[in-house]
């Protein structure tokens, strides 16, 4: 008991200080959700118009009155589309009544009118003590915490009383309508727990698990070509090739900045320990049924080409030194210099570093580079992460991960499984978005969409995300009445308090329906060694094994994959054979990882650095 104090004590030492940045709550407080009828639609309705009329002063304030400006601008586009939504539900109700279609569509309107206000700053910002006492809890008492109560006859029907702890809205392919809590009585647990979800969902598909990104790439860059003449030749691959500089990203997390391609769309450019998680999870993510994720790419060395400004405006960021100077004196305090490519690079008389060169015509025209950039330096770096900011969605803020229904879904209450396979500490509010995404057959902004939008903060230890030698191949704790998972959380959806085991045992069957392919392929995206990304797989099959047999999912037709999560690995060098992975773990000792760390992979392989230290 006293070691357990003793770390409750010193997380609260070690996270208070970051608490405002990385672990905040950012709920709404005080957000009503009301139900489906007449008079709650019509006072949603005039509280929505007031929330619009007051945004629409404030950006006509910041815009200077430019009425396209507003009028395009997220906020406005999303309270409009939330007015007509209603309006029109009103009519309905009005007519026919309220019924269940219509109560989920009235909570679908809710959650996104909760978004908008999180986006416009709504969210709360709590007493920073009391956050690290509550995180500092969730860290020390994590495998406690997260739990599931366990079902030791799941054959049997559930009865009255487990049934109205289920989930709302479970539907069986080809039933048409969601079984009642009568219904759901007389299921066996077994039963319920192969229920899926609503059409239509928010965040879930309902598409077979397996390679979904490629058809969500293909997908979005058609939907990006349709938005602006100037995007109808949109390639993912062109576009990543030349980054023009835009700003320091200073209110973020992890060390970024935004650039800007030569489409004119704006891409986040990111280093540090998230580069390869963020990248390889939003795949697994889609893959997994996921309706939507932010288009996040690893960038290896020199890939990328990051063209510096013109000497002219104040504070312009022209070289290197520039740029690395910024970087270290914000916030991050971050080193660029270990991330920048050794050669080719470019010094003055002083040993300043200017670039790694200089645009000059020819490469001008090579790369397709504005003529008004020649004389720029250009910066490639050994590693980094780029993330579009897709102009075919209006993104918004986080998504109610405790409120405004989310208690009662299916896929929010089951994302606990899924978060703590993958390990993903940092589960609030603001780290899930809601968007709307363009519709080409209206030409609006009309299909709302929910998404973990990060999903870099996982596959580590307690404050280094990607470090995979910390990341544990054991996931399940069985407890005698509950089934537990070990993870130290810094946050705990309401959400995940309510899932079932029915709940938990529907994720663990979408998790069970990847194979070692589709972990090979997803990775393989990730920039990892293939040496890292076996690591990884490894671990990832060994704690869905877990879940197999913990949720009982051989009665449903699902095996165990064999897998070595302490594998032994060696390369062939030139003095013979190099370990480099020894009892499943990354070897600090070995000269190939050394090597490999010190030419493309700053942030760490055997040994992470978490972002606080890089």
């Amino acid at each position: 008991m006293q070691k357990k104090l003793m770390f409750v004590f010193l997380a609260l030492i070690v996270f208070l200080p970051f608490t405002s940045v990385s672990a905040v709550e950012q709920e709404i407080p005080n957000f009503e959700y009301r139900p489906a009828t007449l008079g709650d639609i019509e006072a949603f309705i005039v509280e929505v118009e007031s929330a619009l009329n007051l945004q629409t002063e404030k950006l006509s304030e910041k815009y200077d009155g430019k009425k396209k400006k507003i009028e395009n601008h997220q906020t406005v586009i999303a309270f409009n589309q939330v007015i007509a939504d209603a309006k029109d539900l009103r009519n309905k109700v009005k007519a026919n009544g309220s019924n269940e279609v219509l109560k989920r569509q009235f909570m679908q309107l809710q959650r996104l009118h909760y978004s908008v206000m999180a986006d416009i700053g709504g969210a709360e910002q709590p007493n920073k003590i009391l956050v690290g006492i509550k995180f500092a809890g969730n860290l020390g008492l994590g495998p406690i915490k997260l739990s599931i109560p366990n079902i030791i006859c799941p054959d049997q029907k559930i009865g009255s009383r487990q049934a109205k702890l289920e989930a709302a809205n479970l539907s069986k392919p080809g039933k048409k309508g969601s079984y009642s809590v009568d219904e759901l009585a007389e299921l066996t647990a077994y039963e319920v727990s192969r229920l899926e979800p609503p059409e239509n969902h928010l965040a879930y598909t309902g598409e077979k698990v397996g390679n979904n990104f490629d058809k969500f790439l293909e997908e979005t860059r058609e939907l990006i070509r349709k938005i602006d003449k100037d995007y109808a030749r949109f390639d993912y691959s062109y576009a990543k090739r030349v980054l023009f500089y835009d700003e320091l990203q200073g209110e973020a997390t992890s060390p970024k900045i935004t650039t800007k391609d030569r489409y004119g769309l704006k891409w986040k450019l990111k280093w540090g320990d998230e580069v390869h998680t963020d990248v390889a999870m939003t795949r697994l993510y889609i893959d997994l049924g996921g309706l939507y994720t932010d288009l996040k790419f690893y960038s290896g060395p020199g890939e990328t080409i990051l063209i510096l400004e013109k000497a002219g405006k104040k504070d312009a960021v022209v070289t290197f030194e520039d740029l690395a100077t910024a970087l270290l004196n914000s916030k991050f305090k971050f080193h660029a210099h270990r991330y920048l490519l050794p050669e080719p690079v470019l010094k003055d008389k002083t040993g300043r570093i200017l670039g790694s060169g200089v645009v000059d015509e020819k490469m001008a025209e090579r790369e397709a580079i504005p003529a008004e950039k020649i004389g720029c330096f250009y910066v490639l770096f050994k590693e980094c992460q780029l993330s579009l900011f897709n102009p075919a969605i209006k993104r918004l803020g986080g998504a109610a991960l405790s409120n405004v229904g989310a208690v009662e879904d299916r896929v929010a209450r089951s994302s606990i499984v899924f978060n703590t396979w993958i390990k993903n500490k940092d589960m609030k509010d603001d780290n899930s978005r809601v968007g709307l995404i363009y519709n080409a057959k209206t030409g609006s902004f009309d299909r709302h969409a929910e998404f973990q939008s990060d999903l870099g903060c996982t596959l580590g230890g307690l404050r280094a995300s990607g470090d995979l030698n910390k990341f544990e191949k054991s996931l399940v704790m069985l407890m005698p009445q509950s089934i537990n998972f070990s993870m130290r959380p810094l946050y705990l959806p309401k959400a995940w308090k309510k899932c079932t085991w029915a709940d938990a045992r529907w994720m663990t069957m979408r998790i069970a329906s990847f194979k070692r392919e589709d972990f090979e392929r997803i990775f393989g995206d990730s920039g990892w060694p293939v040496f890292m990304q076996r690591i990884a797989i490894e671990k990832l099959i060994n704690r869905r094994n877990e879940l197999v047999k913990a949720f009982k999912l051989e009665e449903d037709g699902f095996d165990k994959i064999e897998c070595d999560p302490e594998f032994d690995f060696a390369v062939k060098v030139k003095s013979g054979t190099d370990q480099v992975v020894k009892h499943g773990k990354a070897n600090a000792k070995s000269a190939t990882v050394k090597k490999l760390v010190e030419e493309i992979h700053p942030e760490g392989l055997a040994e992470v650095i978490p972002r606080g230290k890089d």
